[in-house]
């Protein structure tokens, strides 16, 4: 019965790895789609252009740290300083430009699409279709914990995604912009009859999407290599958790996140 034993522990030790590492990879994915649902719930639309926001986050911290040799949390500090500059523009230059021009959602949608894909294109050409990363390497030290190999890279994301998602309950339940923008997503006509702005939540709606997107660019390409393309893949995977997962329901987005990659 002993000699019985020793597959069986090995086989739980491999299924345990195996749930850990892809509890960690799921962080990032979380985050993404976190994002993708939370800007569909509040405006109603597909906003592709995420994966836009995306490939400026991650090359503004490639070049910060490949690049210019400055260190990793002044690359965070630029990239999240890009992103939410990107994530505003897009909202205040396209998409509310568009709403005033009452265009269909379809059109909308495309439009983002098409930004997404300009800006992976732009990319390509100034970077190349040579997979990168932000930092030299992608390998973290390993600690064994009962067998479990456990990278430092792992509880830092498994946190930071944590914190983000602990944040954005927070601010949805207690606060005031939380409360307009549950109004918004739930009516937005009748939120600016009783004096919502409806035009700053969606902004603001942005920006937090904007930070998820931000943090998860930045664990992922610590993580991963990346192509100019990977911000459209990863957004396809968001879009499919939020489907998933129930259109206008975050949490739902955020559960199926985390079962997909397994």
């Amino acid at each position: 019965s002993g000699q019985k034993a020793i597959p069986w522990m090995l086989d739980a030790t491999i299924i345990l790895q195996i749930l850990w590492t892809s509890l960690a990879t799921s962080s990032y994915y979380v985050l993404f789609a976190v994002a993708f649902a939370l800007v569909l719930k509040v405006t109603g639309l597909f906003n592709f252009a995420q994966a836009a926001i995306m490939t400026i986050a991650f090359y503004t911290a490639h070049v910060a740290v490949q690049w210019m040799k400055w260190p990793a949390w002044i690359a965070f500090i630029l990239m999240m300083v890009a992103t939410l500059i990107s994530s505003w523009a897009l909202e205040r230059i396209g998409s509310e430009a568009l709403r005033r021009r009452g265009v269909t959602p379809m059109f909308v949608f495309v439009f983002t699409f098409l930004v997404s894909e300009f800006v992976a294109y732009l990319a390509m050409l100034v970077f190349g279709t040579w997979p990168q990363t932000i930092f030299p390497t992608i390998f973290w030290p390993v600690t064994l914990v009962g067998g479990i190999a456990i990278s430092s890279w792992d509880m830092p994301a498994i946190a930071a995604t944590v914190a983000l998602l602990a944040a954005l309950l927070v601010i949805m339940r207690f606060t005031r912009i939380g409360q307009f923008m549950v109004g918004v997503a739930d009516n937005a006509g009748l939120a600016e009859l009783y004096g919502i702005n409806k035009r700053q939540v969606f902004v603001t709606t942005l920006l937090i999407a904007g930070v998820f997107v931000g943090v998860g660019m930045f664990l992922y390409g610590t993580r991963a290599q990346v192509l100019p393309q990977t911000s459209v893949s990863l957004m396809l995977f968001a879009v499919a958790a939020t489907i998933i997962g129930g259109i206008g329901n975050v949490t739902g987005a955020a559960g199926r996140a985390v079962i997909l990659p397994i």
